[in-house]
C-alpha cells in the first residue's frame, strides 16, 4: 500500500468519525451549527452549566472537519465520492444490490 493510499484511507476514516461525533452532539441539542448553539444560551434557553463541554466540542471538530476535507482535496479525492473511493482504497468489491 502506498504512502498516499494510506493516508487517504486514514482522513477518509477520521473525517467520518469527526463527522459523526458533529451529528450526535447537534442532535443532542436539535441544532445545526455552533451559532444556533450559541444563540440557545444568550436566549437563556439552554444555560452553559447544562451543554457542558459541547460547545467547545463542537467548535472543535467543526475546524477537524474543514481541515480534514482539504486534506482529501489535497488527495484529489472529492467529499461526495469518500465512500467510493474508500472502496478503491480498500479494493473492496463493487455489490450488486439490485435483482434479476
Amino acid at each position: 500500500m502506498t504512502e498516499k493510499k494510506a493516508k487517504a484511507i486514514v482522513t477518509l476514516e477520521n473525517l467520518r468519525l469527526v463527522e459523526s461525533e458533529i451529528f450526535r452532539i447537534a442532535s443532542k441539542h436539535n441544532i445545526k451549527t455552533v451559532d444556533e448553539l450559541d444563540e440557545l444560551i444568550a436566549g437563556g434557553k439552554l444555560s452553559e452549566e447544562k451543554i457542558g463541554e459541547d460547545l467547545f466540542r463542537l467548535d472543535h471538530l467543526i475546524s477537524e472537519k474543514i481541515r480534514l476535507e482539504k486534506e482529501l482535496k489535497k488527495l484529489s479525492i472529492k467529499k461526495s465520492d469518500a465512500w467510493k473511493s474508500l472502496q478503491d482504497l480498500l479494493e473492496l468489491p463493487r455489490r450488486n444490490f439490485q435483482t434479476s
